[in-house]
């Protein structure tokens, strides 16, 4: 890499993104996105993958990926690619450092008075970033670096208008520092409060891919806890039933939690439907993953995690709910220490225990009765069960094919998913069984759980991962 500046910005993506991060051995579409960048595929097929590993609670390993190969073959698509998911909550400083980077670059000097080219898509990018940070002034000159080229750019000119009304209106007393970061919320709003000057924010602790979690602090009682915020998105208007539906989904969510009651889940501490966002317990430690790659956790921990874990899920069945995701990722660790409690969190696709219609959740952890209806991600190569489909204006109708017979989650498919993620903790660090990441399912997933392990562990996890749904237990 020959500029400096942009070998700079990508050290520091690394640097801060790499510690939890799947890498391509453990997880093969990791690896089909690295051979993706190795070969030069097309933006819009990198984009694709990037998008499914972000579904699938791996948008680190993809970011950590694409920065990599970037420090290589640096192109300006795809820099800005990594550019906007760091915008994008997970790290905007970072990402703002990469996009002015992007601008020192030949292709994007280049394309200086092209409306598609990167020149205007890294000014428009750092725009709306330092808009939202706050820094409105600085906003004010990239949005007047896009308006150079094409004058009539509709982001761009709300954004200078935005811009301009900031800089020009008297300054308020700020309520609280990184209030900012609630994206959506106008000066109005942050002005008077609205109950929000509750919670001072801190850090983004992690984003999926329509919400964001910060950690913060709540004046009100004197503790931390988690802000968990829906992403407002621009969409056009065939996509605002899909919108509807991840509304609808977020705070159905919080409906969930509110009737579990368990130390082994998060707490829902407060709703914002206003605001968008929910206040949860927070969990310092991380999630499980990275607690085992920082060995907070190993095979030794298996007992007391498996009967936390199964804690969770009896409080979450007996509230007459099925999570459907139950991860690494979704299993959080209370403390950064050993032998720290977990706590089951993100509920977002929870449903109903009398059968979750559609499957749902990532395919390494899928119970074998969801696993064969569930779809190849969109290369082919990455073996993930996407969520149920939403009823879109975008979607095609389903044929009677799709639709009839679809298997439902079920408080016996939780236990499955639950009785891998012990597995994995079990057969730490080595990797587990290769059967889990195919789709097909018709591998006898007890059979692979290994004597000997701690405190009769051996015959629980077996029952845990019986092939017959009816014969799994806690």
């Amino acid at each position: 890499m020959h500029d400096p500046a942009l070998d700079l910005a990508l050290r520091a993506v690394l640097a801060r993104l790499s510690e939890g991060a799947a890498l391509p051995r453990e997880h093969a579409g990791v690896a089909a996105l690295t051979r993706l960048l190795a070969e030069g595929a097309p933006l819009r097929i990198v984009e694709a993958q990037v998008r499914e590993l972000s579904r699938g609670g791996y948008l680190r390993g993809a970011l950590v990926s694409v920065a990599g190969q970037q420090r290589l073959r640096p192109r300006a698509d795809l820099l800005l690619l990594l550019a906007h998911e760091l915008c994008d909550a997970l790290a905007p400083d970072l990402g703002c450092e990469l996009a002015r980077a992007v601008l020192s670059l030949p292709a994007a000097a280049a394309s200086r008075w092209h409306p598609g080219g990167p020149y205007v898509a890294a000014n428009l990018l750092l725009g709306e970033s330092l808009l939202e940070a706050g820094d409105a002034l600085a906003a004010l000159r990239h949005f007047e670096a896009v308006l150079a080229v094409e004058l009539d750019h509709g982001r761009a000119l709300r954004g200078y208008h935005a811009a301009l009304r900031r800089g020009a209106a008297p300054r308020v007393a700020s309520p609280g520092r990184g209030l900012g970061l609630l994206a959506g919320l106008d000066e109005v709003e942050l002005a008077e409060g609205l109950g929000v000057d509750r919670y001072e924010l801190g850090r983004p602790l992690g984003r999926g891919r329509h919400a964001v979690v910060y950690q913060a602090f709540d004046r009100r009682v004197g503790r931390e806890v988690a802000i968990k915020r829906l992403v407002a998105e621009n969409r056009d208007d065939a996509a605002r039933g899909e919108a509807r539906v991840i509304g609808a989904r977020f705070f159905a969510e919080a409906r969930t939690l509110a009737r579990v009651r368990s130390p082994h889940v998060v707490a829902l501490l407060d709703v914002q439907p206003t605001h968008r966002f929910i206040a949860l317990s927070l969990c310092r430690g991380g999630n499980l993953r990275v607690a085992m790659r920082r060995r907070l956790l190993g095979p030794a921990d298996l007992p007391r995690v498996g009967a936390e874990l199964q804690a969770a899920l009896r409080a979450v069945h007996a509230a007459g709910a099925v999570h459907r995701d139950i991860k690494p990722a979704n299993i959080l660790v209370r403390e950064a220490r050993e032998a720290s409690p977990i706590a089951l969190a993100d509920f977002g696709l929870a449903q109903g225990s009398r059968g979750a219609g559609g499957h749902a959740g990532t395919l390494r952890y899928l119970a074998p009765e969801l696993r064969s209806a569930a779809p190849v991600g969109p290369l082919g190569q990455v073996p993930r069960a996407s969520l149920a489909p939403s009823p879109t204006a975008n979607s095609a109708a389903p044929t009677s094919a799709t639709t009839s017979a679809r298997p439902t989650a079920t408080p016996a498919s939780d236990i499955f998913s639950a009785g891998v993620v012990l597995l994995e903790l079990a057969l730490a660090p080595g990797p587990l069984p290769a059967p889990f990441d195919h789709v097909a399912s018709d591998f006898d997933a007890a059979a692979l759980v290994p004597e000997g392990l701690p405190d009769g562990w051996t015959p629980r996890l077996r029952a845990m991962l019986a092939q017959d749904p009816d014969a799994r237990g806690l």
